[in-house]
């Protein structure tokens, strides 16, 4: 299973809230997420889609602390989607409209009839527990979190970030929830996607306050985890990086050194040098990958990793003069 399922199937099996305004808030996200409007007989009737099966068991005990009514929805199975499959949740056509009218999705009209609400009724949230339940309604309703969880041994670079998103049809109501997460100190963001109203969160702090917000625990420890493991990978990757670099350096360097003693030996020989600076050129070249250090170690008297770099800058100034030279002639020679 995914990250995003687990996470969502940890919150479903999570305790009901206390509070019957609480339970009013959940169940009214539930229904203006993942629900569906159907019209029979001139009436409204509530049916929930979802791809969590204890979902359906949530549900109920909502209605049942909310209106003392047991066992009056319906559970359906629906084809899979994707190879998971999905649920249908039916409330009664008699209760539904009743439902609607007390989680604000529906509001009564002057002349008696009913209108769908646009955005999120301050009444439904009126209370801070009522904000963070209606929170908990919409994860568990139109929540989706692109987070890959990755094995601890497994050493691949993790390329994907934290991205939680929250879908929704109308415009008014993804902003309205935008807005009560900022009331939560949850800063997201919104664009628009085939049509659809997204509000994201990327971030991973705040990936992880939301599923703390709405009862992820384990999900909380599972991101934390991740934290960790990507930083200490990308760690190893920087000090990688850096080794890969100082050795791309230290083999360039190597190169021009050798370049340089192998042109004055082939131009003015290197018997013309100092004894020090001879001996230097035979070890360099019988030993070009090793380090200023190792050579400092192999010279006839005692040298510093210093000494030697200044050795080998002297001996490059040296074959650049002789290639001065030899230009200079060529050019004397052209003249005559």
């Amino acid at each position: 299973m995914s990250f995003s399922f687990d996470a969502k199937n940890e919150v479903v099996l999570s305790p009901l809230p206390e509070n019957i305004c609480c339970c009013k808030a959940q169940l009214s996200a539930l229904i203006r997420t993942c629900g569906t409007l159907m019209l029979v007989d001139k009436h409204y009737q509530i049916q929930l889609n979802t791809e969590l099966p204890n979902l359906f068991f949530r549900v109920s005990g909502l209605v049942e602390k909310i209106y003392q009514k047991k066992d009056i929805l319906i559970l359906k199975e629906e084809e899979r989607v994707n190879h998971m499959p999905r649920y249908l949740i039916d409330f009664p056509i008699e209760f539904s409209e009743q439902v609607l009218e007390d989680c604000y999705v529906l509001k009564r009209e002057f002349d008696g009839g009913l209108s769908i609400m646009r955005g999120i009724s301050r009444h439904i949230v009126e209370n801070e527990c009522c904000n963070k339940n209606f929170i908990v309604g919409a994860f568990l309703g139109c929540a989706s979190a692109n987070i890959v969880i990755k094995d601890i041994n497994n050493l691949k670079k993790h390329t994907g970030g934290y991205h939680l998103e929250f879908v929704f049809g109308q415009y008014e109501l993804a902003s309205d929830f935008s807005h009560l997460l900022a009331s939560c100190d949850i800063m997201s963001k919104m664009m628009v996607r085939k049509k659809l109203n997204v509000v994201y969160i990327k971030e991973a702090e705040l990936v992880s306050d939301v599923l703390a917000m709405v009862g992820a625990n384990n999900a909380v420890m599972t991101l934390q985890n991740e934290f960790a493991v990507r930083e200490v990978r990308n760690q190893l990757n920087r000090q990688l990086n850096c080794l890969n670099s100082n050795m791309e350096k230290m083999v360039n360097a190597s190169i021009k050194q050798i370049q340089a003693i192998e042109y004055i030996r082939d131009t003015v020989g290197l018997e013309v040098l100092p004894a020090n600076l001879y001996e230097l050129c035979i070890l360099r070249l019988a030993n070009p990958e090793e380090t200023l250090d190792n050579l400092a170690k192999l010279m006839t008297e005692p040298l510093t990793k210093s000494g030697i770099n200044h050795r080998l800058r002297k001996l490059m100034k040296m074959a650049d003069e002789i290639k001065r030279e030899e230009v200079k002639v060529k050019a004397e020679d052209s003249i005559e």
